[in-house]
């Protein structure tokens, strides 16, 4: 089924192809406004038509549409209320008894309406709430009681995990948008009031309070032991009845198979985001505030140098290579045409002035005394060069900081290590890199280990036997 088989077929007239689609984008928010605010499900018609009156006198709009002949306010409201009403916007209904006009919104109408409004004032979603409410979730008196484990844990768990992803995708849309603007900013005042836009925007904080909590870290493998838990034969079994018997309500009617697949397909793409797609997400989106400070800086620079040319720096340059008795040591028997180097150079300015390659001088053989070096010396010399080029991080190092603590156990677990200073946590993150080198398998459990000053993955290592 297609949209245009539900929706009324003028239903897009107002906002495609009539000039006045400000207008009538204005009008409907109005409208949504006051059915919002009130308590009945219809509004006065006559209300309403003195209420859009009101707003096209005080904005002073001319609806300027053919078939529009309308002389005063009232008229141009009604007009507008009429063209709704044929769009499938509005309804118009009338009370049995008092015989009056009422205007309905309908179900369409509201949600174009909601949908025009999140395309002006898009709403930011509070990012660590997502992973907070799946947290709660498994912890409720519903999972435990293993009460409509489909309707109150997997389809919102599975609901959130969708959410969080679409929003962290729309965040990392946004900062592309504000680079792209970053790119055209033409002077120091309007790149500042980007960047303190950008310093101030409600996504920005979102996004910092998610990576400052790491929420998603601390619960992801609680929350992965519970879905896994869902895959169990009594849970699952009853996640399939549930999910068969709401289809059944609905009157969609599907097999044992089919809400098997839909059960197994909710539970691993809710694991699958948790543990890799958020990560991806998350390394985009620092990618690219990186980029914004990156480009942020060398604007700024770009804009500084060419702010030089209102000084004045063209004019001294000129001046500086046309007299040559302001600098007559650098300046003098030089080629002047030859100090200019205006290739990629959108001004002049004292930067571009490049001075000629002086002529490369003749070599002469030459000779010099030499003299042995003694025994001592040269151990002495030896011991410099090693001591320069040690690595207490090296391989072979690295074998024998493991072979210390294999001595007395069988499995290394570094949750047992000091991390007081930075070099037990370079020699611990030095190990683990040469651990395959050297004969160990490493294994994680996705958790990690808090020092004073220093976090950690937490691993456990054993001899590989093979």
């Amino acid at each position: 089924m297609n949209v245009f088989d539900i929706i009324p077929s003028e239903f897009f007239n107002c906002l495609s192809s009539s000039a006045n689609n400000r207008a009538y984008a204005d009008f409907l928010e109005l409208i949504y406004h006051q059915y919002d605010k009130e308590i009945s499900y219809r509004l006065e018609r006559s209300y309403l038509r003195d209420v859009l009156a009101a707003f096209l006198l005080e904005n002073h709009l001319d609806l300027s549409d053919e078939e529009n002949g309308a002389a005063s306010g009232n008229d141009e409201a009604n007009f507008v209320l009429r063209k709704f009403i044929n769009a499938g916007w509005l309804e118009e209904d009338q009370d049995d008894t008092t015989f009056e006009k009422y205007i309905v919104m309908t179900d369409y109408g509201i949600a174009l309406a909601e949908f025009l409004q999140k395309l002006k004032k898009p709403a930011t979603p509070e990012f660590s709430s997502y992973i907070l409410n799946i947290y709660n979730r498994f912890n409720s008196k519903e999972y435990q009681n293993k009460q409509e484990l489909y309707n109150f844990i997997l389809k919102p768990t599975f609901s959130d995990a969708k959410s969080l992803s679409s929003s962290l995708k729309k965040l990392s849309t946004s900062i592309k948008k504000i680079i792209e603007k970053m790119n055209h900013e033409g002077s120091l005042e309007s790149l500042t009031e980007n960047i303190i836009s950008y310093c101030d925007g409600d996504f920005i904080k979102e996004y910092s309070r998610l990576v400052h909590q790491q929420n998603i870290h601390i619960y992801r493998n609680f929350i992965t032991r519970k879905l896994d838990e869902l895959k169990q034969p009594e849970n699952f079994s009853l996640l399939c009845e549930e999910l068969i018997s709401e289809e059944k309500s609905h009157k969609n009617l599907i097999s044992k198979m089919e809400a098997e697949e839909r059960v197994y397909e909710m539970i691993d793409s809710t694991k699958k985001f948790l543990h890799d797609d958020y990560n991806k997400i998350m390394d985009d989106i620092k990618q690219k505030i990186n980029t914004y400070i990156h480009i942020a800086i060398a604007r700024e620079r770009m804009l500084r140098n060419k702010g030089l040319d209102i000084r004045g720096a063209v004019e001294q340059t000129l001046r500086l290579l046309i007299s040559s008795e302001e600098n007559p040591e650098n300046f003098e028997n030089l080629d002047t045409g030859a100090l200019f180097n205006l290739q990629k150079y959108e001004y002049v300015d004292q930067s571009s002035v490049m001075f000629p390659h002086k002529s490369q001088q003749v070599l002469h053989n030459t000779e010099s005394d030499y003299f042995e070096l003694t025994e001592e010396e040269i151990q002495r010399q030896k011991y410099i060069l090693e001591q320069e080029s040690l690595n207490p991080y090296s391989k072979d190092e690295m074998k024998k900081y493991m072979e210390s603590f294999f001595r007395q156990n069988k499995i290394v677990d570094n949750s047992t290590f000091d991390y007081s200073d930075k070099t037990d946590v370079l020699k611990s993150l030095a190990a683990v890199s040469y651990a395959k080198e050297n004969g160990y398998i490493i294994e994680t459990d996705g958790t990690y280990i808090e020092s004073e000053n220093y976090v950690t993955r937490h691993w456990r290592a054993r001899k590989n036997e093979q």
